[in-house]
C-alpha cells in the first residue's frame, strides 16, 4: 500500500470539499524499460479506490501499441499522466508524482474538476489574447518545497487558454531534458523549448509577465 491511512483520510476530506466534476487520468506506461511506471500505476489505482470511480477514472495506455493516441496527446516520455476533464486541457505530469509532488497531482486533479483556473480576472483578460501555442515545461523534484506551487500555477494557465499547455517534468527521472535546459535549480520553467525561462515559484503577475513577453516575441517573429 503506497498511500497510508492518514493520507487516505486527508484525500477523502479534500475531495469531499473541493471536487466538482469527473476527471480522467490517462497514464502512458510500459512494463519494460521504465523503472517508475509500475509504481505510478499502483499509486493511481490506490488514489481512484480512495476517491471513487464515479469521480476519478483511470486508464493505462502503452505508447508502443497505441502510437496514434500517444501522438494525439503529445506523449513522448513514460510515465506520463494526462489529467483530463470534459476535454484535454494540455495538463501533463511526466514522472512519478511522489514525495512533495503528490500534492501537485492532487491539486491538478481538483483544479481540472472545477473546469476553471484559479487566476485573477485581470490575468484571464491578458491570457485571452494569446493565440500562439505556448508550452510551459516546469522542472521539479520530489523534495522541492517550492515546486508544487510553480507546477500548479502552470496548470492554471493551461486551464485558462486552449493555446497554453503545462508539462511538469521530474528532473531526476529525465536527466537528458534537465541537462538540455541546464536545470541546476528547481522549479525551473521553460517556455517553448527555451524562448523564455525562469527559476523559482514566481507569483501570478510575474508568471503572466513571462508568458505575455514570450507570446509578443513569437508574434513579432511571425509578422516579420
Amino acid at each position: 500500500m503506497l498511500l497510508g491511512l492518514d493520507v487516505r483520510t486527508q484525500i477523502k476530506d479534500i475531495f469531499e470539499k473541493e471536487f466538482k466534476e469527473p476527471v480522467t487520468l490517462k497514464v502512458f506506461s510500459q512494463a519494460i524499460g521504465c523503472d517508475s511506471c509500475q509504481t505510478v500505476e499502483e499509486l493511481l489505482q490506490e488514489l481512484v479506490s480512495v476517491v471513487g470511480e464515479d469521480r476519478l477514472k483511470y486508464e493505462v495506455h502503452t505508447p508502443v501499441l497505441e502510437q496514434e493516441l500517444a501522438q494525439k496527446y503529445g506523449v513522448d516520455r513514460i510515465p506520463t499522466i494526462v489529467i483530463e476533464g470534459d476535454k484535454d486541457y494540455g495538463i501533463r505530469y511526466v514522472g512519478l508524482p511522489a514525495g512533495l509532488e503528490f500534492s501537485t497531482l492532487i491539486q491538478g486533479i481538483l483544479q481540472v474538476s472545477k473546469r476553471e483556473p484559479n487566476l485573477s480576472e485581470k490575468t484571464l483578460e491578458m491570457v485571452r489574447q494569446v493565440d500562439i501555442p505556448l508550452e510551459l515545461m516546469v522542472f521539479v523534484t520530489t523534495s522541492c518545497g517550492y515546486c508544487p506551487a510553480a507546477a500548479v500555477m502552470a496548470y492554471n494557465f493551461a486551464l485558462a487558454s486552449d493555446y497554453i499547455t503545462a508539462k511538469v517534468v521530474d528532473a531526476s527521472e529525465n536527466p537528458d531534458l534537465a541537462e538540455r535546459f541546464q536545470v541546476v535549480g528547481v522549479p525551473k520553467i521553460v517556455i517553448n523549448n527555451g524562448v523564455a525561462e525562469f527559476v523559482g515559484a514566481q507569483p501570478e503577475n510575474a508568471f503572466l509577465g513571462y508568458i505575455i513577453a514570450t507570446y509578443e516575441k513569437l508574434k513579432k517573429e511571425r509578422e516579420q
